[in-house]
């Protein structure tokens, strides 16, 4: 069997979760006795089983001319932007998709709208995500999964080792907006709650990485910049609690890691953090708000946040979660 993983977003232009996902599953497949290669589109010769898109497809042709080479077709799709929306904001765009498709015609066709009826399989980390998929597009229900994310063996078994705590909340994410990075930051130092946060910017002129610079005070706003991965778990195994309020999240590895780790999770009161993860205790969620608004909830939080003696919540191994899109990959239709 051999599978070629087809994204359209360069790497280099932006890193994060995709990225992520696209390496680990090439990495862990190989020792399920699964062939792996990128498509490689300038390669008229490359030849495979399956296309596994990460993320829908630029047009509906791209599966429509697989299909008609032979290929079977599944779909791994973030939806999070979207799932993240009020029902309001989703009947809304569920009202312009099927607007569109009357009266647009094969002009939505560039949009691959239709790829969810036509796609072997879809699959999704996270159970909302699934849902929404199903109400805008009319995903064929009978060919969805959902399947969580993993971490490394290795990863899982580093987070559990014993280390001393120290005084200090961790943030795992990307520089930006969309994270809200400048918020948290924020609310850090009107609460005088100190914490570390860890990530690079999509860019080192963003202004908004820029704002964030500005606030860092290596007093209750601590950022040590874009580390190892063994600094990284090394800051999570001895912090109290891990914290991020973005607007929207597929899944988000490094909740997955500070869940692995022990450590409780502060969240917002959004879909991705309220239905995207398993229910427990270790999880608190607060609405955003301004910074001011949010104090009292971080003090809170900061003040009874301790590491646990066990994982927050179930964390799969990679090697788990390729053995779950083995069973998938075996099962598609022709």
């Amino acid at each position: 069997m051999k599978v070629l993983f087809s994204q359209s977003l360069p790497f280099f232009l932006a890193h994060g979760g995709t990225q992520t996902f696209v390496e680990s599953m090439m990495r862990e497949l190989p020792e399920l006795g699964v062939e792996v290669e990128p498509e490689r589109w300038w390669d008229e010769t490359q030849r495979g089983d399956i296309l596994h898109f990460v993320g829908r497809p630029s047009s509906l042709l791209h599966i429509t001319l697989a299909k008609q080479k032979g290929f079977k077709t599944i779909m791994t799709e973030f939806l999070d932007q979207p799932s993240s929306r009020s029902r309001k904001g989703l009947f809304l765009q569920r009202q312009v998709i099927r607007l569109a498709r009357r009266t647009l015609g094969g002009l939505t066709g560039r949009l691959a709208w239709d790829a969810y009826h036509e796609l072997g399989a879809m699959v999704y980390a996270a159970p909302h995500e699934w849902e929404a998929a199903k109400y805008l597009f009319e995903a064929l229900p009978s060919r969805g999964f959902v399947i969580p994310h993993g971490l490394p063996s290795s990863a899982l078994s580093v987070l559990r080792e014993p280390a001393a705590s120290q005084d200090y909340l961790v943030s795992v994410a990307t520089i930006a907006a969309r994270k809200n990075s400048v918020l948290l930051a924020q609310t850090a130092r009107l609460a005088e709650i100190p914490i570390v946060f860890l990530g690079k910017p999509y860019s080192q002129e963003d202004e908004y990485f820029r704002e964030f610079l500005q606030l860092v005070d290596n007093k209750f706003v601590l950022y040590p910049g874009f580390v190892s991965e063994e600094q990284k778990f090394s800051y999570l195994k001895r912090g109290r609690g891990f914290v991020l309020l973005s607007q929207f999240e597929s899944g988000c590895v490094a909740a997955y890691e500070a869940a692995a780790a022990g450590l409780p999770l502060l969240l917002p009161n959004l879909p991705w953090a309220t239905h995207g993860y398993p229910r427990c205790t270790g999880i608190t969620h607060v609405p955003l708000g301004t910074p001011q608004s949010l104090v009292p909830a971080l003090r809170s939080y900061y003040e009874h946040a301790r590491r646990g003696s066990r994982q927050t919540f179930e964390v799969l191994s990679l090697r788990e979660v390729a053995a779950k899109y083995l069973e998938i990959y075996r099962s598609l239709p022709n």
